[in-house]
């Protein structure tokens, strides 16, 4: 399951001199590479707010018990998994110049916020870290953050801040899922797990460490099935984890995908490249499993061969049955390989789409480009209401996809182009007739944001309305800051689209500044 982190910022509390008779003590900060005195220590804290990221925000306190010089008060302290609302007993992981970061060691009075979590994992699996807070508060929250980061970050405020769009479903709702290979004993069949990683500590992406799936409530129960299939199977066959540290063994990742279309499965199994004795093993695997779960209609095995965590397979060696899921949204069908890129939450895919389609307000003569179109999601959704669309997209393999989706679904005003959307012209000279000047563009960029060259080209020419699906805050509210000069930020939603997560989805309108 994916992770999402945010560089966290805290507030900055008061700073004094060490007293010039005294030798000079460490500083309650730490510096790089130095020890805190702080570092370890319990403390008593009421959670604020949550920041970006999860983690709840509190201050630190005025005094800290054995600490004579604390000149730290008022402090921001980032706790994992506290919830605003409530008081807790805290240990200090981490101290820096301007925060510092805490896990929570007891929870004295609980937030009014807080819920039980309904999933075995919760606190040992790195996903979910929201699960116990409930959702009506989780969709809140992250509106809320969404707005703090447009102010603090881009320096802007909305027009108008539509209602947030809650998750269709708080379980059962993704469409995929990765899984990982791991053995207790190096690269050796034995003690081979099967799930999800471990939660790190603050700071850090995960542990390392992969733990063996019992249930995952928020992915359809037939799929935890199949998981469990795998792994006696691959017990059963003696075949070792892929160790990156050593460069040997062989099984790393499981990838599911599920069609809520047709309730159907397709399994990819990703390894290292394979002898023909391994490989004749999964394909055993894969037959027995295509035969014991009617609902699994597709299995691949892939191969990678970089000493990397990545679950993206180099090449293809075997296919059995059918290999690509239709799913479909409202009306249109979507074909999804193994490897396709596709929104993980079908119902909330769904929901953004449709609330992206109001808050453009397309005419049916409009011309719309949909920048960083990746399969052709969007694009192909927007274009029944449509004049035309254009695509453009960098990766060659996306807009393959993109332009099979279209044929499938028989959607002619559509046109998909690979193009890089950086560097000084980020659209193509060349355009299709009929597609050069756009009435309303999308963008839906990386976590990272939109290049330079594009929010030149953007802002050079002012379109008549511009709409901005974002995954991530800060770089949604420091590209609004550069688009400024030559757009209003008219709207913004929210849309839930990763209940339980940190995730923070946002849509967010743009139109020409009036002089």
């Amino acid at each position: 399951m994916s992770r999402n982190t945010s560089q966290k910022k805290g507030g900055q509390g008061s700073r004094s001199k060490p007293r010039p008779t005294r030798p000079a003590r460490p500083a309650h900060r730490a510096s790089q590479g130095a020890a805190s005195p702080l570092a370890g220590r319990l403390v008593e804290l009421s959670i604020d707010t949550l920041a970006l990221g999860g983690a709840g925000v509190a201050r630190m306190p005025e005094t800290i018990e054995g600490l004579d010089e604390f000149t730290g008060a008022g402090m921001a302290v980032f706790v994992e998994g506290a919830l605003p609302g409530s008081r807790v007993r805290a240990r200090l992981t981490a101290v820096h110049r301007r925060h510092a970061e805490a896990v929570v060691a007891e929870v004295l009075s609980p937030s009014p916020e807080a819920v039980t979590p309904f999933c075995p994992h919760f606190g040992l699996c790195g996903g979910c870290s929201l699960q116990h807070l409930a959702p009506a508060s989780q969709l809140a929250w992250k509106q809320r953050q969404i707005l703090d980061a447009l102010k603090r970050i881009g320096k802007v405020e909305p027009g108008t801040v539509l209602p947030a769009v809650p998750a269709p479903k708080s379980q059962g709702f993704r469409n995929k899922m990765e899984f990982a290979f791991q053995s207790t004993h190096g690269n050796r069949a034995e003690g081979l797990r099967l799930g999800l990683y471990e939660a790190g500590q603050p700071g850090q992406t995960g542990s390392g460490r992969v733990f063996d799936l019992k249930a995952c409530p928020i992915f359809p129960e037939a799929g935890v099935e199949i998981v469990h299939a795998v792994r006696q199977a691959c017990q059963a066959a003696g075949l070792s984890a892929y160790d990156r540290a050593r460069g040997e063994g062989f099984l790393r990742h499981l990838v599911l995908r599920h069609s809520v279309h047709q309730d159907a499965f397709l399994a990819q199994i990703l390894t290292a490249p394979a002898t023909e004795a391994q490989g004749r093993a999964v394909q055993v695997m894969g037959e027995a499993l295509l035969a014991r779960f009617p609902k699994l209609t597709g299995f691949a095995h892939s191969e990678r061969g970089r000493a990397d965590g990545l679950s993206q397979a180099e090449r293809t060696r075997l296919t059995l049955g059918s290999a690509v899921l239709i799913e479909a949204l409202e009306d249109v069908r979507y074909s999804i390989s193994a490897d396709a890129f596709f929104q993980t939450c079908t119902p909330g895919a769904e929901a953004l789409y449709a609330a992206l389609r109001e808050l453009a307000d397309i005419a049916p003569s409009d011309t719309v480009y949909d920048l960083y179109c990746g399969g052709g999601g969007i694009a192909l959704f927007l274009a029944g209401v449509s004049g035309r669309v254009l695509g453009l997209e960098q990766n060659a393999s996306a807009v393959a996809d993109a332009e099979a989706n279209a044929r499938l679904g028989g959607i002619e005003n559509c046109r998909f182009l690979r193009a890089d959307l950086s560097g000084r012209q980020p659209i193509p000279a060349r355009l299709p007739e009929d597609f050069q000047t756009p009435n309303v563009a999308v963008v839906d960029p990386p976590r990272e944001g939109l290049d330079a060259g594009l929010v030149q080209w953007l802002t050079d020419k002012p379109l008549p309305r511009l709409v901005y699906v974002s995954c991530n805050p800060a770089t949604l509210a420091r590209d609004a800051g550069l688009l400024a000069g030559a757009y209003e930020l008219a709207a913004v939603r929210a849309v839930d689209l990763f209940p339980h997560t940190a995730h923070a989805e946002c849509l967010a309108l743009f139109t020409p500044r009036t002089l």
